[in-house]
């Protein structure tokens, strides 16, 4: 299973059908043919962002046009061909973002998109860097009823098991400060997992997914700041829906799509905060809990469709 194929998110297409002004959301995904990297893979992105031209013309004389998904240097070759049609579409900026830190040529594109016109959307907050023409609440699926674990409490990792996660060290670190804890890893990618007292669950399926958040207290998130400074999370949304707490890095996206409207977890800074931010959080679930009811009725899709309208008003004035 490929990490891109993993659990997609659905909600902004929905949300764009539930907005009365007129919105459509087009995934692009970031895929090639072959091996990731090569001239073969990168020639199969090229040709999508050239599909992707036709796509935004086939309905943005009509509607607004959300774009999930884009490459910075492909879209910049395609980019003239969209410019007439430029103020319909708005382009989710979160991973070009990140590979702008890292990358003088991926920051000279960006830059160059927007100033030829690219308008701009991200989830939860503007920050200096990640100035944007939108900013929407990252949604939460509905919420789903599970039962916590009376005796142990259980601390939970998820997602695709891969190194820019930081999972590794993390199990480790989990284990070794928790041993009167239950640590468990929901991966698509089981075999990948090597860690004693781990228990691994195989959540390629969605219906797994979801059972393992139930019944884990908190789910704890340690992503790379190289790659998730900039990045709203999928996992955390779904942990709210299943009344789990989370306790992720204090990156501005992060702490603002934990705290706000209310808070369902904690944040840490360094490492050596984790562990006191997982035992805030354990000590909260065990004595009443986050307002996880508050949290998702707050960020549900029709949210997000009615801020969709909300910023064509704005346009129109």
């Amino acid at each position: 299973m490929k990490a891109e194929s993993y659990h997609p998110n659905p909600w902004p297409q929905e949300a764009c059908r539930l907005a009365r002004s007129g919105w459509v959301c087009i995934p692009n995904p970031l895929v090639g043919w072959g091996c990731e990297g090569t001239l073969r893979w990168k020639a199969g992105v090229l040709l999508r962002h050239f599909a992707l031209v036709y796509r935004c013309w086939r309905v943005a004389p009509h509607r607004y046009v959300l774009v999930r998904e884009f490459s910075t240097i492909p879209l910049l070759i395609v980019f003239p061909l969209l410019w007439p049609i430029r103020r319909k579409l708005l382009f989710f900026i979160h991973h070009n973002l990140q590979w702008a830190a890292r990358s003088r040529v991926e920051n000279f594109g960006l830059c160059l998109l927007i100033r030829l016109g690219a308008r701009r959307a991200v989830y939860e907050v503007r920050t200096e860097s990640a100035s944007a023409d939108l900013v929407l609440p990252h949604p939460v699926p509905r919420q789903v009823a599970g039962e916590k674990s009376s005796d142990r409490p259980v601390i939970g990792v998820a997602g695709y098991y891969r190194p820019e996660k930081g999972m590794d060290g993390l199990l480790r670190l989990l284990t070794e400060h928790f041993p009167d804890c239950d640590i468990v890893a929901g991966v698509p990618n089981p075999e990948a997992v090597h860690i004693p007292s781990v228990k691994v669950i195989n959540t390629a399926a969605a219906e797994d997914y979801r059972a393992m958040l139930a019944c884990c207290d908190v789910l704890v998130q340690n992503g790379e700041r190289d790659s998730y400074f900039y990045r709203a999370s999928g996992p955390l949304a779904d942990a709210a829906a299943s009344g789990t707490a989370v306790v992720v890095p204090d990156f501005p996206l992060l702490r603002h799509q934990v705290f706000s409207p209310v808070q369902i977890g904690e944040t840490f800074r360094t490492p050596d905060e984790l562990p006191a931010a997982v035992r805030r959080a354990i000590k909260r679930m065990r004595s009443g809990g986050y307002d996880f009811a508050g949290y998702c009725a707050a960020r549900t899709v029709q949210a997000v469709a009615d801020r969709l309208d909300e910023f064509t008003r704005e346009i129109h004035g």
